[in-house]
Parts: C-alpha cells; sequence; structure tokens
C-alpha cells in the first residue's frame, strides 16, 4: 500500500516474515500519529480493524503458516485481562468508547503493544 509516495510498511520488515501483531503495532504507531483507521485498513471503523486482522490471519493459514503469538495474545486478553466477550472486542470497545471507532481501536491495539512489551514468562519448574 502506499500513499504520496510513502510506503505503509517499514524497510525494517523486508526479507523477514511479518506477523500480525507486528502489524497492529506499526498501526497503533501510525495511528498515534494522527493518520486514520483508513492507512492500514481502508475503512473508517473499529469493524475494519477487525476484518483486517481476521483477514491477515486466514491469508496466513491459506498460505501454510499459523501465527502463534496471536492465540497467545487472544488467550492473554481472554483469560488474564478479561477482555474478549463473546460478543467480539470491536463491539465492546466500541461502547466503552461511546460509539468512537478510533479510541476503540487503540484500546484494543493499546492491549497489544502490553502483550508484547510485558516480559517473557518463566516456564514452571519441571
Amino acid at each position: 500500500m502506499s500513499t504520496g509516495g510513502e510506503t505503509a510498511f517499514p524497510e525494517a520488515w523486508r526479507g523477514r516474515r511479518v506477523g500480525v501483531l507486528d502489524a497492529l503495532l506499526y498501526f497503533r504507531g501510525q495511528l498515534k500519529q494522527g493518520r486514520g483507521l483508513w492507512f492500514l485498513t481502508g475503512g473508517t471503523t473499529v469493524d475494519a480493524l477487525r476484518s483486517f486482522i481476521l483477514g491477515w490471519c486466514a491469508n496466513t493459514q491459506f498460505n501454510g503458516g499459523s501465527e502463534p503469538q496471536w492465540q497467545e495474545f487472544v488467550t492473554w486478553l481472554r483469560d488474564v485481562k478479561g477482555e474478549f466477550p463473546g460478543e467480539g472486542w470491536h463491539v465492546k470497545y466500541l461502547r466503552d468508547c461511546d460509539g468512537d471507532h478510533e479510541r476503540a481501536a487503540l484500546k484494543f491495539l493499546d492491549f497489544v503493544e502490553e502483550f508484547v512489551s510485558r516480559p517473557p514468562s518463566t516456564p514452571p519448574p519441571g
């Protein structure tokens, strides 16, 4: 994706596998710099972000890959943070943010950043 001579993705990603959490962290940074939801998702709603994630993960799976870190994040969001309700994070966060789609997206992306930035867990003694 290109906008006015800028590439949508960092040069550092060239030649390496980029996971969905990498993309979401990059997107979080772009939102914080004032770019809208449309910048990465092509839409202006939190549903577009959810669709972006589902599409990314489906494409990865259909091409023989997997997103284990995404699965770990979803489990963490559900079990540790209690923030993955049956109705979907996008519905809850939009309600929590009084209908503000960008704030709802940032709430979700802040959890992504928290998950990725947390210290690695130590395996239990064996």
